[in-house]
C-alpha cells in the first residue's frame, strides 16, 4: 500500500508540474501588428507576415467566473488533494470513497486535459506529460482499488470464522 501512494504521489506531483508547460501549439503568422493569425490575408504585402508557433499554457485563459475554468483547474489539482485528504483522514469510510473516487476522477480529468488541449490546436508536451501522469495515477488507484476490494471478502470471512 506504501508503495502505490508513492507512486501515486510522484504521478500527482508530475501533473501538477506539467502546468509549467506548454499544453497546446498552433502554427500560424504575426501580423505586422503583433497579433497572432491563423492564415495571411489575400491583399498582405509580402514579408509582412512571420511565421511563428503560439504556445497555449493550462491557465491562459483562467476566468475565476467560468466553471470550466474551475473544472480545468481541479483536473490538475484533485490527486494531490485527494491523498493528502487520505493520509491525514483516519475514517475507514473516507478511505473507502477515496479510494472508489480515484480512478474515475483520474479518467476524467484526463478527458478534459486532453478535450481542452486539442480542441482546434495541436496537443504540446505538457498534456503529454499530464496525461502520462494520470494514466500511471489511473493504473496506481485501479490496483489500490483492487486490492483493497480482494482484500475484504477475507476480512468478512474472519469474522465469521471467529463467531
Amino acid at each position: 500500500m506504501l508503495t502505490l501512494t508513492r507512486v501515486k504521489t510522484v504521478a500527482a506531483l508530475l501533473l501538477l508540474g506539467s502546468l509549467a508547460l506548454p499544453q497546446s501549439t498552433c502554427a500560424g503568422y504575426r501580423a505586422p501588428d503583433g497579433k497572432f493569425v491563423v492564415t495571411i490575408p489575400r491583399d498582405a504585402p509580402p514579408g509582412s507576415y512571420q511565421p511563428m508557433v503560439q504556445r497555449s499554457y493550462a491557465f491562459d485563459d483562467f476566468n475565476a467566473a467560468q466553471v470550466g475554468s474551475w473544472l480545468k483547474a481541479a483536473a490538475f489539482v484533485f490527486p494531490l488533494a485527494l491523498l493528502v485528504m487520505a493520509a491525514r483522514s483516519r475514517s475507514g469510510r473516507l478511505q473507502a470513497y477515496i479510494c472508489v473516487a480515484d480512478p474515475i476522477l483520474a479518467l476524467g480529468a484526463g478527458y478534459v486535459i486532453w478535450l481542452s488541449a486539442s480542441i482546434l490546436a495541436i496537443p504540446a508536451v505538457g498534456a503529454y506529460v499530464a496525461v502520462s501522469a494520470l494514466a500511471v495515477y489511473f493504473g496506481a488507484s485501479a490496483l489500490d482499488l483492487w486490492r483493497r476490494w480482494r482484500a475484504h471478502p477475507a476480512l468478512v470471512e474472519r469474522r465469521l470464522t471467529r463467531a
